[in-house]
Parts: C-alpha cells; structure tokens; sequence
C-alpha cells in the first residue's frame, strides 16, 4: 500500500475542501451516509445504521494532482494517522462508490428479518 505519514502531507486551501466536499457530499447523502467535516479538513463519513462504521477521507496532494485519501490509524495508538491515497479529487463519482462499498452494511444472502 503507498500510505503516507500524515506529517509529510499538507492540508489544501479550506475553500478548496468545501467546493470538492460539496461535490462528493450529495452522492453519499443519497446513498443514505451522514457527511461531516471537521476544521482540520477530515471528511468523515458515517452509516447511520450502525455508528461503528464510519470513514474519515481527507484531501492531499499525490503524484503532483489532489487526490481523496483514506484515513487509517497509525500503528500504535499515539502515532499520527497514515494517509492512503484512493481516487483523484475530481473524479467524485468513483470517491462516493469506493467509500459506499466500505461502508455499506448488506444482509446476508437469505437471512430472515
């Protein structure tokens, strides 16, 4: 995996998280996902069926362009968090599915309700 430490990394412009988060916003609302974002430009993502699945995503640069990268926790418990890179901000279509397929909670195939 190409995980970044999250002190190697920048934030981008405030104003350019809001204008790609209300891009990408409306596609996870309609997925049935609660979207927030925090004053530190962390997306998080959250099924509001089940509160223990929920994503952060943040926006950085990789490879010279903005991209959407996970968020994972770093290996011990005070370690700062490692950024995975996902999918080029613009393309939010393919951000909103890869985040849905995280997050999605499926029933089992024939299991009784």
């Amino acid at each position: 995996m190409d995980r970044q430490q999250a002190s190697t990394d920048t934030t981008p412009a405030p104003d350019q998280v809001k204008a790609l988060t209300l891009q990408l916003a409306p596609l996870l609302v309609r997925a049935g996902f609660n979207v927030a974002v925090n004053s530190d430009g962390v997306v998080e993502v959250r099924n509001p069926s089940d509160r223990r699945m929920r994503q952060p995503i943040v926006l950085r640069e990789h490879q010279g362009a903005l991209w959407w990268h996970w968020v994972w926790s770093g290996a011990a418990r005070h370690d700062p968090p490692e950024y995975e890179p996902m999918v080029d901000a613009e393309d939010v279509d393919e951000a909103a599915r890869r985040i849905t397929n995280v997050l999605r909670v499926t029933e089992a195939a024939g299991a009784e309700q």
